[in-house]
């Protein structure tokens, strides 16, 4: 049987030759294969082989086609082609899972009756792209507006590679958000944790509230931290943030210290610091985002605290506490992973609290005179 291509092979000191399948660079950053080692089997190496140079092939055509676009051709062929370029490629796992979300909008979105995806791209005009972005807009402007921004993305790649000419998104116009600014006092956190802590079925949440609001870390990130990620001897995190990719250092308190010690005598067994209570067939899994948000719900109502409070919000209450007490900026964004402080400006408020801490650091006389 004639070897594959790609197939090595390695002979060790015993006499024994190990096969290896070693496909080109470009063909692993895009995903489509891996490097493995296949033991010494000879007749599976190649059966593998020859499945990954299939894919391969088929993969090296589609992308020939797709580098071969015209205003003729369909939307989702512009999704394709710029799904298999490098400028996805390198995008984080997080970005690539949110970017498909957004476009598989497009396929409830409609052109005379034709779903957008499938419209040619000659046919996509601004006033099309429009009434696009208020559909989104109609269930949730600022979802319409993180569209809006990857839409632009998309078909600027168009521009790039000389598939089109114009951007039909450039001029659409999108609605203002109010940004939301509703912060967590101190005695409503405790509320919660106190709330949180006397459940079983609800201690992994307050665990998950009680670091992101300590740390000022987002909730996706608090859910899905794993035992590696923390020294529980030390009190160390060492984060890798999900959304920019900052890597980060943070201490923790002798009371979290204290919550995280249990954490780890009665969840090490597994790899993540506070799973869903539930297991599913057999395994303790992270909760979703949405099983977050509707727990913790529930706690808010059970502990009697306002309403208009929300998970999401503990990110802002943390870096606004900060703000307030005169943390300085640098110190801030070691914190929180920011990259300049222009992106601390939101959590910036003229408060009374704040000009009396600036009036304090600056030593400022009970009198001029």
């Amino acid at each position: 049987m004639p070897k594959p291509r790609y197939l090595i092979s390695t002979t060790k000191p015993d006499g024994r030759i190990i096969y290896r399948y070693h496909p080109p660079e470009d063909a692993i950053d895009a995903g489509v294969v891996k490097r493995v080692s296949l033991g010494t089997d000879f007749e599976q190496a190649c059966v593998f082989a020859e499945q990954q140079n299939n894919l391969m092939d088929e993969w090296r055509s589609e992308s020939k086609y797709l580098r071969e676009l015209t205003r003729n051709s369909r939307v989702e062929d512009l999704v394709k082609s710029y799904m298999v370029s490098m400028d996805y490629i390198k995008l984080g796992d997080k970005t690539k899972r949110d970017y498909s979300y957004y476009f598989s909008y497009w396929y409830n979105s409609r052109v005379s009756g034709v779903p957008l995806i499938r419209s040619k791209l000659c046919n996509i005009s601004t006033p099309l792209c429009q009434r696009v972005y208020e559909e989104h807009a109609a269930a949730s402007v600022s979802l319409a507006n993180h569209s809006l921004a990857v839409y632009r993305l998309l078909f600027n790649y168009g521009i790039r590679q000389g598939f089109i000419e114009v951007n039909p998104f450039k001029n659409v116009k999108p609605f203002a958000v109010k940004p939301r600014k509703v912060v967590w006092e101190r005695n409503h956190v405790r509320a919660f944790l106190s709330a949180a802590y006397s459940e079983f079925e609800w201690r992994n949440v307050g665990v998950i509230v009680n670091m992101a609001y300590e740390w000022g870390q987002r909730l996706g990130d608090m859910r899905t931290l794993t035992w590696d990620e923390y020294d529980v001897d030390e009190g160390v995190l060492t984060l890798t943030q999900s959304k920019r990719g900052a890597s980060i250092k943070l201490p923790t308190s002798n009371g979290l210290q204290e919550i995280l010690k249990q954490q780890h005598r009665d969840y090490a067994f597994q790899k993540y610091i506070a799973p869903a209570a539930k297991p599913v067939r057999g395994k303790l899994n992270t909760y979703s985002i949405n099983q977050l948000n509707r727990i913790g719900k529930k706690i808010i109502v059970h502990a009697g605290l306002p309403e208009e409070l929300r998970l999401m919000d503990l990110r802002r209450s943390a870096i606004t506490e900060m703000v307030e007490v005169g943390v300085p900026l640098p110190s801030i964004m070691a914190m929180s992973g920011h990259a300049t402080p222009s992106s601390l400006t939101p959590y910036i408020k003229n408060t009374l609290r704040s000009a009396t801490t600036a009036q304090q650091m600056r030593d400022f006389p009970d009198s001029l005179l």
